[in-house]
């Protein structure tokens, strides 16, 4: 496997009929453990510059989102211990329903999802500047293929036939931590935003 961006590019593209074939050939690179939490560290700052970027085109009003949603490099803290959090879910929670899955396959799943949804958000942020219905409609693409990635991934990880009661479990899961991210905010004083009537 090569590392230039038109083989990574030519992958992210087979991702989309293929989820299951790229999965496991990112599963069988010889990387160490250690190296692949360091990669998706890179991730995750690499997503912490694309956000400051972003806050400096668009600016976030404090008063409504609070100090916290309002701080890029905040929100990178928080997004890098969500994807930890999510690794261990994958991982864990796969081997609780009778997967096979390795920490490191819960591991590369996470960079990968981030590397491609970094890419779409930069395409996105670009098309925002002078076609902004377009940006509209990658967010929805983007948004599609994290689920069809995440749940492909994962049940080929686990050894899952089914990539659509992945899907589902997945679905509850977000609900439920859905919930307890709301609770989380309120106890750091984010109030909820008022929409104008």
């Amino acid at each position: 496997m090569q590392f230039t961006p038109g083989y990574l590019f030519g992958m992210v593209l087979q991702t989309i009929p293929e989820p299951r074939k790229v999965a496991r050939d990112l599963f069988d690179l010889p990387v160490a453990r250690k190296v692949r939490w360091l990669v998706l560290l890179l991730m995750v700052v690499l997503a912490t510059i694309l956000g400051v970027i972003s806050h400096m085109i668009y600016p976030v009003d404090a008063a409504i989102f609070g100090p916290i949603l309002s701080n890029p490099m905040t929100l990178g803290v928080i997004e890098g211990v969500f994807l930890s959090v999510g690794v261990w879910a994958i991982y864990l929670m796969g081997r609780m329903a009778g997967g096979q899955g390795r920490l490191d396959d819960a591991i590369t799943i996470a960079i990968w999802l981030e590397f491609v949804l970094l890419g779409f958000q930069t395409v996105t942020l670009v098309f925002s500047l002078f076609a902004p219905a377009m940006a509209g409609i990658l967010m929805v693409m983007s948004s599609v293929l994290f689920f069809w990635i995440l749940s492909h991934f994962t049940a080929e990880s686990h050894g899952f036939r089914s990539a659509g009661l992945v899907f589902v479990s997945i679905i509850t899961v977000l609900i439920l931590a859905v919930f307890a991210l709301s609770f989380l905010l309120v106890l750091m004083g984010v109030e909820p935003i008022e929409m104008g009537v």
